[in-house]
């Protein structure tokens, strides 16, 4: 019966954003679907998310099965991480409070969403921020405590880059045991969810609730001028027609040539030229994404497993560094600049095909840049789906610290699906229609790329736990046969016992 409300639910969702799209009034949602080649093209076309809806379509929502209102009367703490040089930034959460109504579209969604959540549940959202590397001692210390004091948070997000060693402590709640969250409903991201599922168990997710995982989401940007002025026209058309792949993509930045034939003419390959594509960190992690390959799988029985190493994802460890050692490709492996460095070429033209996270969409909102979005290409056309990385440096997800009371638990669990539902119609409208609501890339063919990108998301098990730092080691893999079967054989073992040993922590835990 699960089963069955959960596709009637996935049916629902996706025959709603087709609505989207044909309005223009789109957003995305969380949902997403199962991830596999097997994944039609019309099912990641589609995507799934909710048009700005009219009084009259109110009753078509999938409601939430919580209590219309409960008087609960007190506060839904919430710890954040945070990096100091982000501070400001959108990389900072900016979907869990708000101080008022300003006109920014996802500003305005949550201080309506948390007034409405104020209203029917006497509940006030209230946000910390704390640097990325303190987070688990102030979870860690408020678990052994008890919960005692007035820190104690109900809701963390700490960055996935710090999570694991805080799961091996048993510092979460598993969510599947929360009374009132009900991990079927499409605002609880699905991608997600499969594929961070351990055992029956699961201690951390994606939701509607949030837009910053999908700041952190893989994309590629490209300059309309020079697509343009070198009579390019037919991304949008290959993507369309799940023909943008790997090869597609290098053929255009061969086109531009290399910086000794169009750049500056001092003689110095440098950020004053014009390239190919500007690489950034992490291409060669969501390009090996791209290629529908994965470090860690989920097996039959529930548990991870390693999954990395046949012919085809050899081969594409071979193209991939074959593209980012070509001399089109401007990336961090060949020049010491920031990632910020990277937009600003963008910025001032001097890139036909940038790699993003979806971040740099609002970074770039006011610039005089015109550009378009594309996702990650696919590593032959016969794959016939488009996978996108979620960072595990940008992003953190939902988790609850195990120190809840039960009463308090069942409450915390409520209000959270009902921020959830809410968010599901409102708020991911707002970040869908401000992504696109930039100064020029509010094409309806953006739009489309937008909704492939969201609905196809990856959720690495090796990047988020970084099994035996392989999720370090992937990202600067070179293009050879022997670079990664190399790194398999030196990596392996201790991959598996990193996994054994999470096994191991979480039995010991539900035995407990």
């Amino acid at each position: 019966m699960k089963n069955l409300i959960r596709l009637l639910c996935l049916v629902l969702a996706a025959m709603m954003f087709i609505t989207v799209l044909a309005s223009c009034g789109s957003s995305t949602t969380d949902s997403g679907g199962k991830t596999g080649d097997e994944t039609s093209k019309e099912t990641q076309n589609s995507g799934s998310g909710e048009s700005e809806t009219k009084p009259e379509e109110l009753d078509t929502r999938i409601k939430p099965d919580i209590p219309t209102t409960y008087s609960w009367g007190s506060t839904l703490d919430v710890l954040c991480w945070e990096v100091d040089s982000w501070r400001e930034t959108v990389r900072q959460y900016r979907d869990i409070v708000s101080e008022g109504i300003n006109a920014d579209l996802v500003n305005d969604a949550v201080y309506e969403r948390n007034g409405l959540i104020k209203e029917n549940y006497g509940v006030e959202i209230t946000q910390t921020f704390a640097t990325n590397s303190s987070v688990p001692g102030m979870i860690e210390n408020q678990v052994t405590s008890g919960g005692a004091g007035d820190d104690a948070y109900e809701v963390v997000y700490p960055r996935l880059l710090e999570f694991p060693s805080m799961l091996n402590k048993g510092l979460f709640v598993d969510l599947n045991q929360v009374e009132y969250i009900d991990l079927e409903k499409p605002w609880w991201d699905q991608d997600s969810i499969e594929s961070l599922s351990i055992m029956g168990t699961l201690y951390l997710t994606a939701t509607a609730i949030n837009v910053n995982d999908k700041d952190a989401t893989a994309a590629l940007a490209f300059s309309k001028k020079a697509a343009h002025d070198r009579g390019m026209t037919t991304f949008y058309d290959d993507v369309a027609n799940y023909e943008w792949t790997y090869d597609k993509l290098m053929g255009y930045c061969e086109e531009v040539g290399n910086p000794d034939t169009n750049g500056n003419g001092d003689g110095v390959d440098d950020a004053e030229d014009f390239w190919g594509f500007l690489g950034k960190h992490d291409v060669s992690t969501s390009f090996f994404h791209g290629s529908g390959a994965r470090i860690i799988r989920t097996n039959e029985d529930g548990e991870f497993e390693f999954a990395l190493g046949d012919d085809r994802d050899v081969d594409a460890v071979i193209i991939i560094g074959e593209f980012m050692n070509s001399n089109y490709f401007f990336n961090h492996h060949k020049q010491n600049i920031d990632d910020a460095a990277y937009t600003r070429m963008f910025e001032t033209g001097h890139g036909l095909f940038f790699w993003m996270r979806l971040d740099e969409v609002t970074n770039m909102r006011s610039s005089e840049v015109e550009f378009g979005i594309l996702p990650i290409p696919m590593l032959e056309e016969e794959q016939k789906q488009y996978y996108s990385t979620v960072s595990q440096h940008t992003t953190g997800l939902l988790s609850i610290p195990n120190d809840n009371a039960a009463d308090r638990l069942s409450m915390t669990g409520m209000v959270l699906e009902a921020l959830a539902a809410d968010s599901y119609y409102g708020l991911q409208t707002a970040y869908v229609d401000l992504s696109l609501k930039t100064k020029y890339s509010s094409d309806e063919e953006s739009r489309e790329s937008l909704g492939i990108i969201l609905s196809s998301r990856v959720f690495d098990p090796g990047l988020v736990f970084n099994f035996g730092t392989f999720g370090d080691v992937i990202q600067g893999l070179g293009g050879s046969r022997g670079s990664l079967t190399t790194a398999i054989a030196t990596y392996q073992s201790k991959i598996e016992g990193d996994i054994e040993k999470l096994m191991d922590a979480l039995e010991a835990e539900a035995e407990a």
